[in-house]
């Protein structure tokens, strides 16, 4: 690794651990693990094809020493390699101080809701979405679907909800917390508009070192990556409707 040359991921596949939560100062943040976006897909040598006691049983006996990681990340479409040291000693739960859970990650960039607009004085706008730049990731609750999401508010009218929420701007993603409020005054019990579909998926970040990645399946790896600097969202092409892909959805919350 770091030389230049490309290497398949053993196993091939289309399945690992899903990073939904990182701790502060535990393993996993030190390791780099990004929430929603990586997955686990290889632990040593061992790939992780299969939901089981592999990964665990891996990490105890590597405890207080360093583990490399491979991890697909469906932001960038890209593998690379990390090291992280399993600790009974850092402080928090876990030896890595991560949630996950075992899926897919073939088609992981369909499930996001690209906020559109915010209504002034909305739900929405005083828990701080912002227009266009804003995609809802998930919530407490799997979200796999355009109306988990519509649902899942719906049936918290009245009551504080948690959503996870991905910004292009700043690359990051934050807790935002927001009550449903269909007397709020205007449209909708959040106020704003929602769009789901492949129009309104995150933009990929292209990595200059990505020739070598297939666009299906898993990527090659070729480095390990520091992060990319994200382009102006002002400066994103307006993609275009191709045939195969399901319709756009919009919707108001």
């Amino acid at each position: 690794m770091g030389n230049g040359e490309s290497v398949s991921i053993p196993g091939g596949g289309t399945e690992g651990y899903h990073v939904l939560r990182v701790q502060d100062n535990s393993p996993g943040q030190a390791a780099g693990l990004e929430p929603f976006f990586d997955f686990i897909v290889c632990i040593g040598n061992t790939r992780l094809d299969q939901d089981n006691d592999t990964m665990k049983e891996i990490l105890k006996q590597h405890v207080e020493r360093p583990l490399e990681l491979t991890i697909y990340n469906s932001k960038t479409q890209t593998v690379r390699q990390t090291q992280i040291t399993p600790s009974q000693m850092w402080g928090g739960q876990g030896l890595l101080g991560v949630s996950i859970r075992f899926c897919s990650f073939e088609g992981a960039r369909e499930n996001v809701w690209h906020v559109l607009s915010v209504q002034p004085n909305s739900p929405a706008a005083i828990a701080g979405l912002c227009s266009n730049t804003d995609y809802i990731l998930g919530a407490e609750s799997v979200l796999n679907q355009a109306d988990d999401l519509i649902a899942h508010v719906q049936a918290n009218e009245g009551k504080p909800l948690k959503l996870y929420v991905y910004n292009v701007e700043l690359d990051s993603v934050r807790e935002v917390t927001l009550t449903p409020n269909s007397a709020w005054g205007g449209e909708g019990c959040l106020g704003c508009d929602i769009g789901y579909g492949y129009l309104h998926r995150i933009p990929i970040i292209e990595h200059p070192d990505k020739e070598n990645s297939a666009l299906t399946g898993i990527p090659q790896i070729d480095s390990v990556q520091t992060g990319p600097k994200f382009p102006d969202p002002s400066n994103f092409p307006v993609p275009q409707q191709q045939a195969g892909f399901e319709s756009i959805d919009c919707f108001i919350l």
